[in-house]
């Protein structure tokens, strides 16, 4: 029971504690959505996409949660705009603008004499390192997200299955597409204090692909995958705590542990070994 609760003795820790399981429970719910339109890269791109936006916060001494933001959906509705208007297909213009950006961010940080661990923090994950601001914009952040969720619930679960039909039934499909972009940019940088930027498509994609291995009602998908991220962000949070090692590491490491045995447990490979078996003592006899 102390190994639980000895870390909470220190403010620091309740912070991060609490910053954790936002993070945890915001990356798997938009997760669930990035596997179902199949949009881990682009997660994947806005996350080292969003280092310019920091180093550009960085330089003019702004917030960096909000410079990131600022920055972040700009890229991402810059990659809708190229998808849908100039028809570039999605994989090149994220393979675009994520290169464009990333080296934009190189050439920033690089030029400068000395950065604070802050930035720092952003690249690798600091979770420890969470401030009572910090805390604020992350919490705030999850709860408005979850609550457009919440509130158009229907209309992104139509869009994520068929966005051609959702078109086709009325709903603003390029609305929907442009506000789910701007979800995983604000997500992504959410996401980034805790794992860093290098490591923040592990929250976003694995504890959503663990679920799947189990279910494939949505519900029950996106319960599995809170479930999932909550298990990885905190167990991953400890072992960061007791084994002094990097927390974004710690956690998306966890995360991967949890899928290998959601892989290995599926009941869907448990059945297909079964069957297996049967055919072949079938073909035996």
């Amino acid at each position: 029971m102390h190994l639980l609760t000895d870390p909470l003795q220190y403010a620091f820790m309740q912070r991060a504690l609490i910053g954790t399981i936002a993070v945890a429970v915001l990356t798997a719910v938009v997760g669930t959505f990035v596997i179902l339109r199949r949009l881990a890269f682009i997660g994947e791109g806005l996350a080292h996409g969003s280092l310019a936006g920091l180093a550009i916060g960085y330089l003019l001494d702004w917030n960096l949660y909000i410079a990131g933001n600022i920055y972040t959906i700009g890229l991402a509705l810059l990659i809708g705009v190229l998808h849908e208007k100039a028809k570039v297909s999605l994989d090149t213009a994220i393979g675009i603008l994520f290169s464009t950006s990333m080296a934009l961010g190189v050439a920033l940080i690089s030029s400068l004499k000395f950065y604070s661990t802050n930035l720092t923090g952003y690249l690798f994950g600091s979770v420890l390192s969470i401030g009572s601001f910090d805390l604020v914009i992350i919490v705030s952040s999850t709860c408005v997200i979850l609550f457009i969720l919440t509130i158009f619930y229907k209309e992104f679960v139509y869009y994520a299955f068929d966005p051609e039909m959702a078109e086709v039934a009325g709903l603003p499909r390029a609305r929907l597409h442009y506000a789910m972009l701007a979800m995983i940019a604000v997500t992504v940088v959410v996401a980034s204090q805790t794992v860093g930027i290098i490591l923040v498509t592990a929250l976003l994609t694995i504890p959503a692909a663990s679920a799947f291995q189990w279910t494939h009602s949505l519900k029950k998908l996106v319960l599995l995958s809170v479930c999932f991220g909550l298990i990885s962000a905190i167990l991953g949070l400890y072992l960061s705590y007791y084994l002094n090692v990097a927390s974004g590491a710690s956690i998306a490491l966890t995360a991967a542990a949890i899928f290998l045995l959601s892989f290995l447990c599926s009941p869907k490979r448990v059945s297909l070994r079964r069957s297996f078996g049967r055919v072949k003592t079938s073909e035996k006899g």
